[in-house]
Parts: C-alpha cells; structure tokens; sequence
C-alpha cells in the first residue's frame, strides 16, 4: 500500500539553469519545432545525451559560465550555454 504521507515531486529544467554538484536525468533535446539546431541536437545525442541518461554538472567557466562542464556515464564534456540550453532534464526528489 503506497504511503500517502511522501510524495515525489520532480522538477523540470534544463541543464544550463542547474548549480555546480547538481545531478539530474536527461529528459529531451530540444527539436527544431521547438528551436533546437538539428545538427547539434543530433551530436549530443551522438555524444549520450539521451532520455534516462544521467547528467552531472561539474563546473562552470568564470567568465559568464561558460564553458559548462558535464559528465555523462563515464565521459566529461564541455558544452556552450547554448547548448545545455537545448538538453531538458528532471531532478526527482521526496517532498
């Protein structure tokens, strides 16, 4: 019988908006009907950046944060604000 005295509540953003430390789930890339650029939607699907897949924010650039550094599975990237703004994610967590 569920507990109806926890409930999960889960945030929706993408992964430019997230803090230094924050883990997430990738939930999307954005489309070109949603004014995704095909091209680089396509490589960071290319790249991991696909539904369920687990992200981590590890830095980010001093200078207007960027670059933004990321780690996917076992693999770190450094990505544009313009393109971390294209990944959206979900960050589940007990109310």
């Amino acid at each position: 019988m569920p507990d109806a005295s926890r409930t999960v509540k889960i945030t929706m953003t993408t992964l430019d908006q997230l803090s230094v430390g924050t883990s997430a789930l990738v939930d999307s890339i954005a489309s070109i009907k949603d004014g995704g650029d095909f091209d680089v939607s396509l490589r960071l699907k290319e790249l991991g950046f696909v539904q369920g897949e687990s992200v981590k924010v590890l830095h980010k650039g001093y200078f207007g944060g960027e670059p933004i550094a990321v780690r996917i599975g076992q693999s770190t990237f450094a990505l544009r604000k313009f393109e971390a703004a294209l990944i959206s994610v979900t960050q589940p967590g007990s109310v």
